[in-house]
């Protein structure tokens, strides 16, 4: 089974994946897809494939069995202000595809990292409208749409007590 985590930038994905991760462990692949590619994601395993990616609508998705759709959370201004300054601090602008200069507090990260957020900010409602067409013109029988990261565990905790119910049959 493929599970695919997806939604707009900075909004708990990656989270959501660790959490299913720690709860259930040994049976669990998990794949970031900011760290890999498509060719990374395994053709068949006896154990639930966990794929994260900010683009999963637009690469191959009918490859997934289950689509969580993860919305952006109330404050998702203040998620991308902590991002903001991790990045800032840390000197590693965009970890997926570094930018500025690898430096702790370096003022010329500053112009890149406002462009970044900014840009997550204006666009994040025509993204998600852009992904609601095609969950509903393609999608829509795999799909959970959830607004939390707990209800998005609840919806993958729904898979693996399925699966367990089969193998028991």
């Amino acid at each position: 089974m493929k599970i695919l985590i997806t939604g707009i930038g900075n909004i708990g994905k990656s989270s959501l994946r660790e959490m299913v991760a720690h709860k259930f462990g040994g049976q669990v692949i998990q794949i970031d897809m900011d760290y890999h590619n498509h060719e990374d994601i395994p053709e068949f395993s006896d154990k639930v494939v966990l794929v994260e990616d900010v683009h999963g609508l637009e690469r191959n998705p009918e490859q997934y069995d289950k689509i969580i759709y993860l919305m952006p959370p109330s404050n998702h201004i203040m998620l991308w202000l902590r991002r903001a300054w991790a990045w800032f601090s840390g000197g590693v602008v965009d970890l997926s595809a570094p930018k500025g200069i690898n430096k702790p507090y370096a003022l010329s990260n500053i112009p890149i990292i406002l462009k970044i957020v900014l840009n997550n900010m204006l666009f994040r409602k025509q993204w998600i409208l852009g992904d609601m067409q095609i969950i509903k013109r393609e999608l829509e029988d795999k799909t959970v749409i959830v607004q939390t990261v707990d209800t998005g565990l609840e919806e993958i905790e729904k898979v693996f007590s399925m699966n367990r119910e089969r193998e028991m049959l």
